[in-house]
This record gives C-alpha cells, structure tokens and sequence, in this order.
C-alpha cells in the first residue's frame, strides 16, 4: 500500500508518496520533510538493492544529514560537507554492524524563502518547476549518464554514500513553481510530460499518489518515491 503524506512549512506546502513496487519484497526508499533553522529540508534517498541493509542505510543517512543540517550555523550550512560527514558516519556504522557494502543515494533541497540550495550523490533526481517546465537540476551518478554509455548500465552508480566516490554535486536555484525529488523507480517508468502536470494538481497529495499509481501500471519493478512541494497560492 502507498504511504502517502502531506504537510506545510511557512509558505511552502509539500506532499510525499512511497511504494514497495510490484516486484520487491522490501522498501529501501526513504524520504523526509523537516522544517529546520536553516529551511524547509526536503530529501529522498534509494538504498543499494542487491546490498546488504539498503533500507537500513537509506534512512540512517537520511537522519544522519538531517541530523549535521540542524547542528549548523543557519547562514553557513554547507550541504557538501554535511553529505560527506554523512557518507564518513555510514561508513563508519555499517562497518560496524557488519555490512560494509551497505550504501544509498541521496538528493535533497533546503528551500528558504525563494532560494534552494541541493546536493545530489547518485541516481535519485531534482527538477525544478517554472514557466518553462519541468528541468532536472541534478545529474545521474550512474553509468548510463557517463560519456558513450548505455541505458542498460543506468543501475550501477559511480557515485554513492557508503563508498570511497562519495563526492556530492551541489548547487542552488529559484524555487519557481516548485521542486519534485524523486527515485529512479517513479522516473524512469513516468513520462516527464506528466511529471511536469504534477506540481500543477488541485491536490498535491493526490498528484503524488497517482504519480506512484502509474509507476506500479507501468510494472513496478522497483521502490517508487516521490516528493513534490511548492509555493502556497495565495490570495
């Protein structure tokens, strides 16, 4: 069954929706919404599957950078260095329990005002909505996005938390219309076309939720995630 949530922060309403898929007998998905000094922290993350505790891992790296955003100076949060404290804890912990090779991805945004600052380490996406359209800001850190590759090698990262190439992208953009973070198992079976309607919807709750929906018609062959928030209407 889709866990779907939906919540407000200040003038930013935001929705999340995820979904074990139709072929997987575990979620290794995770996301968050927290409202924190510094912004509204939106974030999704995709544990390894085939790896040791990938849903473990997704959620652990997930608390552990909502965990260093807090702790820092509003004004100097610096997403890169909080990610890569993060990959250094990851690393750390699963070496501990046992499962070295335990990994995840991780793309999030800190929304304050008009700005978002975001980070992005392998394959989960951040588009940014404006007039014209719907663009992906961040880049894939897989195979298939290097030069002269394959979409068949689009499931083996070169960039990750919980390994040694654990070097984030960051950057900042206009919030515009709004922002929509997502895993690989809801963008690569979704047509951008509908993508971009989402963050349109009457009911945001409702556009995530069927955003899932579609994925699992389209076969649901891995965890489907979703965040989608946007400026409130006002007036």
């Amino acid at each position: 069954m889709t866990d779907v949530q939906h919540g407000r922060a200040g003038a930013i309403e935001w929705a999340a929706a995820t979904d074990i898929g139709r072929r997987r007998d575990e979620n290794q998905d995770a996301w968050l919404a927290e409202e924190t000094p510094a912004g509204l922290l939106l974030a999704v993350a995709d544990g390894m599957g085939g790896h040791p505790n990938g849903a473990w891992a997704s959620r652990y790296a997930l608390a552990r950078f909502a965990e260093g955003v807090r702790a820092a100076t509003p004004e100097q949060v610096d997403l890169g260095q909080v990610a890569r404290a993060t990959n250094a804890d990851l690393r750390r912990e699963a070496a501990r329990i046992g499962t070295p090779r335990a990994g995840t991805t991780l793309v999030g945004a800190l929304v304050r005002g008009d700005r978002v600052r975001w980070i992005n380490i392998g394959d989960s996406r951040l588009y940014v909505a404006s007039t014209n359209g719907l663009k992906q800001v961040s880049r894939d850190h897989n195979l298939a996005a290097e030069p002269g590759g394959s979409p068949r090698l689009a499931n083996i990262l070169t960039r990750c938390l919980g390994s040694d190439e654990a070097d984030p992208d960051v950057g900042a953009v206009e919030l515009g219309a709004g922002l929509l973070l997502a895993t690989d198992g809801l963008y690569l079976l979704v047509p951008h076309e509908t993508l971009s309607e989402a963050l349109a919807a009457p009911d945001l709750a409702d556009a995530a939720s069927a955003l899932v929906d579609l994925a699992n018609d389209a076969g649901g062959p891995d965890n489907i995630t979703v965040l989608l928030a946007r400026p409130v209407a006002t007036g």
